[in-house]
């Protein structure tokens, strides 16, 4: 009997066949595609797709797309498009050597992927920080109450191995910072940055597909209230950080990094001469606060465009039923879009130390935000010139983006790339502009800028056995796939064609085990996906199995370059967790490791997961 492929094959199966598909399954219209895994070229495959009650489809492939590592030197790919009929399914290899694959599912897009938005929702809940968390999710407790009545300091300064130099000095506060998110699984501190982007497709997810998620809306509201905190239109300062990641070389400063416990314990440390773990740990129980500019000065454009693009999302969705909040929340808007240094920008304010978001791109930003302001105009029936204006600025935002290109080697959308959202939402705003008659930019010009993402995409994928459309090994994969897919989704639901199809169907498909390591990125999804990440709380408050308590709907990074798993340790308190077998399917550019240590490949991460929650949300349109 042949044994299920998938990334628990013992090593001494090494060489068998391994079949890679989509664990999530496929939309009934969507072009469907598994791949195999092989020692060596053969004349041809035979296959087969059932179901517990027999064969529906049988085929042979001859594609084979390239070899994989010295163990896999050749993968062919399968493909069963004509397969519609809703039901689970597998694929079956029967020649050269027998394989079968993991279970999966043909249906609707409800069917395949509302369940994972509401497991992206639930990640969310399970990052919250503050008073107002939700104990039934990870048994999750009121951390950081500190953050209520925090202190604002000078930048900080850090040597090339980030250590922190000096010390901090404080400028200000306190200020209420309380709640939002975490950033990232590894630590606890709160970034403008990621958070901005995270909750803006949130609240682009609750607009479009209103009713899909009784719980998307409010934690996207949740996530709202803390950027609404970090922005004080009176003084015109903007808070980008709450927290500090790395202390200095000697300890005698710890960040949170030092430490790995439940969050609720930074309120319980006792910082005093004397006590455990005593004074060098005062900044991780009363967190500093930075500013993204002195009040009163001008505020990197990157942060300034996605605060606008929050405040007025808010808006929109807001509308309908108080507009007094989204007025507000439109005056929001402008007034931090008003505060954008879009000359002389230099070095872009992401996070302290900046090698933890090294952003450089913040022109869809700009274009961001304003598409979104003109959208809001048009939900809170803003005067026709007010509209125009704000159309005329989007317009002039997207066309310096456009004007920057978009070469074979570069970056399409994720958290250092807005341009797709930024202009699917000016296409909207165009197409709903009330018939002012004098569109400020195309809606041709805009769908050509998002084909040519979506070929920069394609190029990256020459070459790559799964198609890929991104650099495997140095940028972040999964987010990346999940980028690439709702680039299409996008250009498709505003008057694309679907020559993009295929390539976006297996970017998703890659991100949910169509790929080497046979393994999902996002947890709960499929039936090979992580189970030990580097996420304080999975670790310390949920189950090692994969199974249980477990981080549902957490996204994380997936395959990394071989180099940035060299010299990974633990931390004190850390459980260890090690599971799967991946070596086997590792190359000399890119490897994947399930293991608490392994932060290249299983972090989970906002960002990460904001990505697979727009995808999966619009994915539930799908036939």
């Amino acid at each position: 009997m042949p044994a299920v492929s998938g990334a628990r094959t013992p090593k001494s199966a090494g060489k068998a066949p391994q079949i890679r598909v989509n664990q999530v399954g496929y939309a009934t219209g969507a072009p469907k595609v598994a791949y195999v895994m092989l020692p060596a070229k053969v004349g041809r495959v035979k296959f087969e797709v059932v179901t517990a009650y027999g064969v529906v489809y049988q085929g042979t492939s001859a594609d084979d797309v390239g070899s994989w590592n010295a163990g896999y030197r050749a993968v062919y790919q399968l493909s069963f498009s004509g397969v519609n009929t809703p039901g689970r399914y597998q694929v079956k290899v029967t020649s050269p050597a027998a394989a079968v694959s993991p279970a999966f599912v043909i249906g609707d897009g409800m069917q395949l992927y509302r369940q994972l938005l509401d497991n992206a929702v639930q990640y969310f809940t399970s990052e919250r920080d503050g008073p107002d968390v939700v104990a039934a999710v990870l048994d999750r407790q009121p951390a950081n109450l500190t953050d209520e009545s925090a202190y604002v300091y000078a930048d900080p300064k850090y040597d090339s191995n980030d250590n922190l130099l000096g010390t901090l000095k404080k400028t200000g506060g306190p200020v209420n910072v309380s709640g939002g998110w975490f950033d990232a699984g590894g630590g606890y501190e709160k970034f403008a940055y990621t958070a901005s982007y995270a909750d803006a497709l949130m609240l682009i997810a609750a607009r479009e597909q209103p009713g899909v998620s009784g719980t998307l809306q409010p934690e996207a509201e949740f996530g709202l209230q803390w950027i609404t905190k970090l922005w004080n239109p009176v003084r015109k300062v903007l808070y980008a950080q709450v927290g500090i990641g790395n202390g200095n070389a000697a300890n005698t400063i710890q960040g949170d990094y030092n430490f790995w416990f439940l969050p609720q314990q930074e309120d319980r440390l006792d910082v005093g001469h004397g006590g455990n773990p005593g004074p060098t740990a005062y900044y991780v129980k009363y967190r500093p606060v930075f500013e993204a500019a002195p009040p009163g000065q001008l505020v990197s454009p990157d942060l300034a465009g996605r605060f606008a693009a929050d405040f007025a999302l808010g808006a929109q969705l807001a509308a309908a039923t108080d507009p007094a909040q989204a007025s507000h929340l439109l005056s929001l808007a402008r007034s931090v879009y008003a505060m954008a240094k879009t000359t002389d920008v230099g070095q872009l304010v992401t996070a302290f130390p900046h090698d933890y978001y090294p952003g450089t791109e913040w022109k869809s930003d700009m274009a961001w935000g304003a598409a979104e302001i003109a959208l809001a105009d048009e939900a809170t029936g803003a005067r026709p010139a007010q509209l125009r204006a704000d159309l005329a600025t989007a317009a002039r935002w997207a066309r310096a983006y456009i004007a920057q290109g978009h070469p074979a080697d570069g970056d399409t959308f994720n958290l250092y790339d807005n341009g797709a959202v930024a202009e699917a939402e000016l296409l909207q705003a165009i197409r709903h502009d009330g018939g002012l008659g004098q569109d400020p930019i195309g809606p041709a010009t805009l769908l050509g800028d998002l084909a040519a993402q979506l070929r920069t995409g394609e190029d990256w994928a020459k070459g790559d056995p799964f198609a890929l459309g991104t650099q495997l090994g140095q940028a972040d994969a999964a987010p990346h796939a999940f980028g690439l897919f709702i680039t299409n989704a996008l250009y498709q639901k505003y008057g694309g064609g679907s020559q993009y199809a295929s390539f976006a169907q297996q970017q998703l498909n890659f991100a949910l085990g169509a790929n080497a390591w046979g393994t999902s990125f996002v947890v709960g999804a499929g039936t090979v996906y992580p189970h030990c990440m580097q996420s304080e709380i999975a670790n310390l408050a949920g189950s090692l199995t994969g199974t249980g308590a477990i981080q549902l709907g957490a996204a994380t990074d997936g395959p990394s370059s071989p180099a940035n798993f060299e010299g990974l340790g633990t931390v004190s308190g850390m459980r260890a967790c090690s599971a799967g077998n991946f070596a086997s399917f590792n190359t000399k550019t890119a490897a994947y490791e399930d293991n608490v240590v392994a932060w290249p490949s299983v972090e989970p991460a906002d960002d990460y997961t904001a990505d697979s929650l727009l995808a999966f949300a619009l994915g539930t349109a799908a036939g």
